[in-house]
């Protein structure tokens, strides 16, 4: 990051602004290729393949056209993370024995072939043309928000490098971007990270936990699965902004949520978005009369959990929250009346929920947790659950976990309720603000000697 920062800004002094580009693009190639040449050929051909067909659909605005384009974006994610679903489902049906076919999921896919697919209906519309190849290709490749996101239209970020008010390095986005960076870091390192190996646990055994230890653990995953996610975007949105460049918010405190339907307008904001602009709206949204509405919204919320992942759990993943979305709207204003409060644990205790579904490898590991969580039996949690935290060579803490792990939920809880999100927070810089930032930071990076992925890379 140092030297794209050197660089980037070196050719925007110089007046070289396409260069500028090129050494994001080269960049992006770069972090994109350390994952693997074949994922990064495979995108290279759906870019190839956008930009070229772009233009001839801006000429050739025909729904049939948009379709096929849309259709051959769609093409390589069906077979490369459904075919063996598919293939598997189908043989069942058939009375058959499948043999799952050997494919490694390219990285990103699912982003970018939403990324592409709103490229290709802007085209339709009009939107893109003039739009120069470079333009594209930084657009499409930033390596900020490649990997995870958010999802980000080409008007939301083509514009941003033209600016001429944008090329000069600015101290305080540097600064900013750092402190954003960090804060992403440390929510993933230092916290998610801590988190996940009660969700392991809990979500490894499935029958035989008993009542604690399965809310706990899947409780603990709610909390990880937030921590990584918005940790990463976190991550992306202070890259970005220490080259001057702003990418859509994807998070905004989503276990402040009063309803399910509050819920998606904070939770993964960019994909909600994509799935009511692109899905939603084109099926006629709520114009069509109730039942339409509803048979619309549980489309999306499906198409939300297969996007997800191949695998059942998504798919009732998705639905439940289209059920629980459909119930809110047939209850109205009536649940206005209920206390804030109230609703805002009830929906963390149903999103909790919901997450079982999402983190099982398999339904009737879901359904077995779930039992658990309403079986008035065990309430102790084993000792086993306390030492998945990995807290027993902290001094102090370690004759106490059965104090310290209750009290850790407790206050990442209450940290997620009342502190605000990285777009809300005005970071003075001043000396506090430097220390803190550089306590983090460190304390993150010396986490970073072992391997954790992002939950999301899979998807």
């Amino acid at each position: 990051m140092p030297v794209v920062l050197v660089l980037y800004y070196a050719a925007r002094k110089s007046g070289k602004n396409e260069l500028a580009k090129v050494i994001l693009v080269a960049a992006s190639m770069v972090f994109f290729v350390l994952y693997g040449l074949p994922s990064f050929l495979i995108l290279v051909a759906s870019c190839a393949f956008n930009y070229l067909y772009s233009a001839f659909l801006g000429k050739n605005k025909k729904p049939v056209l948009l379709a096929a384009g849309i259709s051959v974006n769609v093409l390589p994610l069906l077979i490369f993370k459904y075919l063996n679903f598919f293939g598997e489902n189908f043989a069942k049906i058939a009375g058959h024995e499948y043999t799952p076919v050997s494919l490694i999921l390219p990285v990103a896919i699912s982003y970018y072939t939403f990324q592409m697919i709103t490229w290709c209906v802007d085209s339709y519309r009009g939107e893109t043309k003039g739009i120069p190849v470079l333009d594209y290709l930084t657009y499409i490749w930033f390596f900020p928000r490649m990997v995870m996101g958010p999802i980000t239209r080409h008007d939301e970020f083509i514009p941003q490098i033209n600016d001429p008010a944008k090329f000069r390095p600015d101290p305080e986005n540097i600064a900013t971007g750092f402190v954003w960076f960090t804060v992403g870091m440390s929510k993933k390192l230092l916290l998610a990270t801590r988190f996940s190996g009660a969700s392991l646990y809990g979500l490894g055994l499935g029958s035989g936990l008993g009542l604690a230890e399965s809310w706990l653990c899947t409780i603990a995953y709610t909390f990880e699965i937030y921590l990584d996610f918005s940790g990463y975007c976190d991550m992306a949105a202070g890259v970005s902004k220490m080259l001057n460049l702003d990418i859509p918010q994807n998070f905004n405190s989503p276990y402040k949520a009063e309803s399910i339907g509050d819920f998606w307008k904070r939770w993964h904001i960019s994909l909600t978005t994509f799935l009511r602009k692109y899905i939603y709206f084109p099926l006629g949204g709520n114009r069509k009369g109730r039942v339409r509405t509803y048979i619309n919204m549980m489309i999306i919320f499906i198409i939300s959990g297969f996007w997800h992942g191949a695998n059942w759990t998504f798919i009732i993943w998705g639905a439940l929250h289209g059920v629980l979305m459909v119930i809110e709207r047939l209850a109205g204003d009536a649940l206005k009346k209920i206390p804030k409060f109230i609703r805002v644990a009830v929906t963390f205790a149903l999103v909790n929920i919901g997450w079982v579904f999402f983190a099982s490898p398999n339904l009737t590991m879901a359904t077995d947790v779930i039992k658990e969580m309403f079986k008035a039996d065990n309430i102790m949690p084993a000792v086993q659950f306390y030492d998945t935290f990995d807290m027993g060579t902290i001094p102090f803490i370690r004759y106490h976990l059965n104090i310290a792990i209750p009290l850790f939920y407790v206050v990442t809880y209450v940290c997620l309720l009342c502190t605000k999100n990285i777009y809300e927070k005005k970071y003075k810089p001043n000396l506090l603000t430097a220390i803190v930032c550089s306590i983090l930071f460190v304390w993150s990076f010396l986490y970073a000697n072992s391997v954790s992925s992002f939950i999301y890379f899979q998807f």
